[in-house]
């Protein structure tokens, strides 16, 4: 078989993964592709812009082209997205729990020197950006003078080009038994040029034509380096840590929701197709702004061949009867086009998570506040926990092999994306309501207190903490507490 062979579900989902990431890369990247995501006008193409189906760059239709995809403007509503549900995700770090024998890779959990906390960080931005990232575990080519220690290698979902993870009916665990990445990169040559190699790694358990025949082989790796290159079993290695092999192919797949090895949609594949409608949107619109201010002179009744002036200084000199006037673009439909992307705009700020502000000026009750912003963010709690369950996975892999107890490696992702802790001037106005008469026990008061995250002391032994305090403390009342609000 061909080496660089896609898995059917990888052609179902790769114009999705392309159009996301170029979305969230920006305007350069999208106008680079041309005609892909802005298709050239009537009139372009009746100026000569296409010619059998290629590009004429020399025609008239493809320098109008050219000028009206350059006035379009590629808003950043991907990009921001994910930019603001990584603040969400990340505004309160994970935990990560490893066993001594892997400690090394707190600091260093790949083969860019990367700590786990950094790793994580790109795991959630693959997902939010295209909803998939592979990892493999990898050893490093050069000795270790205290043991090998194996590294993470993160791979994009546009890299991981195949795989076979069995049949519906097989029901034997870990039956992943191939996975082709593909690495290729530009590679500098003695002339200090720059070449591009295609280069494809191949990930190999069991018997690689008959997925449910497992035999007693380890898990081997191949890289074939030529892009037309067929798989040969007698190129493939296998790896060892103190002699040991691994019974299992030491990668994962994450998803937007799963681990598992089939794909599903990007979470924001929507906003990133709604950037773009805006973006066809913005270039006929400006197109028209344009027009209207490049209106045709029309002269009636001259006779002259010469070109005409006009503006200060100039003067039309017309035969009796003539006459000269401008026509151009009828504006009419401009208020609608308008309309239709400020709407357009709003929805797409809507999905970029641009109104989700736990600090809002306006009043709302924390459980108010907290409903909602759980509403908007169910899929980020899916995606944390994805994530972290793949890198979970992965480190379990680490461990096994060096043998240490895989049940050691915890990984428990941040799901508190609300700041909803009682603020010191929260704190007094209870407390103000209270001296005036509101009916609320100062029990209740610290029941929200703790609901809150300000204290983890129940009641009585609040009470029994404050009796310890020292006199410097006593005396210090609601007028003190006021002042220091202020």
């Amino acid at each position: 078989m061909a080496i660089n062979s896609k898995h059917p579900k990888y052609s179902e989902f790769d114009q999705d993964w392309v159009l996301c990431r170029d979305s969230y890369q920006g305007e350069r990247i999208v106008k680079s592709k041309g005609t892909t995501y802005l298709s050239p006008t009537a009139g372009h193409r009746a100026d000569g812009m296409l010619s059998s189906l290629s590009l004429n760059t020399n025609s008239i239709g493809f320098q109008a082209y050219e000028a009206y995809k350059e006035k379009a403007v590629f808003h950043d509503f991907m990009k921001t997205a994910v930019e603001t549900y990584m603040g969400i995700m990340w505004s309160k770090p994970p935990v990560i729990e490893l066993p001594k024998q892997l400690e090394a890779m707190f600091e260093n959990a790949t083969i860019q020197n990367e700590n786990l906390f950094q790793l994580l960080r790109r795991i959630n931005e693959q997902q939010l950006i295209t909803g998939r990232v592979g990892l493999l575990l990898d050893l490093p080519t050069t000795p270790q003078p205290f043991g090998t220690i194996p590294y993470i290698a993160l791979y994009e979902a546009e890299n991981i080009l195949n795989w076979d993870d069995g049949q519906r009916n097989e029901v034997a665990q870990d039956s992943l038994n191939l996975v082709v990445l593909d690495e290729s990169e530009y590679q500098r040559n003695a002339d200090f040029n720059w070449e591009w190699k295609n280069k494809y790694r191949t990930l190999v358990y069991g018997e690689v034509f008959a997925n449910e025949k497992r035999g007693t082989a380890a898990y081997s790796v191949g890289v074939f380096e030529d892009v037309n290159a067929m798989f040969d079993e007698n190129s493939l290695k296998t790896p060892l840590i103190a002699g040991k092999t691994l019974d299992k192919i030491p990668f994962t797949f994450i998803n937007s929701k799963d681990i598992v090895a089939s794909p599903d949609s990007p979470p924001l594949v929507g906003l990133a197709r709604l950037g773009l409608t805006i973006y066809r949107g913005e270039a006929d619109y400006r197109q028209s702004l344009h027009l209207q201010g490049q209106d045709t002179l029309v002269v009636i009744g001259s006779s002259k061949d010469e070109a005409v002036r006009v503006g200060a200084g100039a003067a039309l000199v017309l035969p009796a009867g003539g006459d000269a006037k401008f026509i151009g673009v009828n504006s009419a439909g401009l208020t609608e086009q308008r309309e239709s992307l400020d709407n357009d705009k709003t929805v797409a700020s809507n999905k970029a998570g641009q109104l989700i502000d736990t600090r809002s000026k306006q009043k709302e009750s924390g459980v108010a506040l907290t409903k909602r912003i759980s509403a908007q963010t169910a899929t980020l709690t899916q995606i944390a926990l994805a994530g972290a369950g793949g890198l979970e996975k992965i480190l379990r892999f680490a461990a096994e092999w060096v043998g240490a107890n895989p049940d050691d490696v915890v990984v428990t992702p941040n799901l508190d994306f609300v700041d909803d802790k009682i603020a010191a001037k929260e704190l007094v106005e209870y407390m103000t309501a209270k001296s005036l008469g509101a009916p609320i026990s100062k029990r209740t008061i610290h029941l929200n207190m703790q609901n809150k995250g300000l204290t983890e002391l129940n009641y009585e032994e609040e009470l029994a903490a404050i009796e310890e305090e020292t006199p410097e403390l006593e005396g210090v009342g609601i007028e003190d507490a006021q002042e220091e609000s202020q």
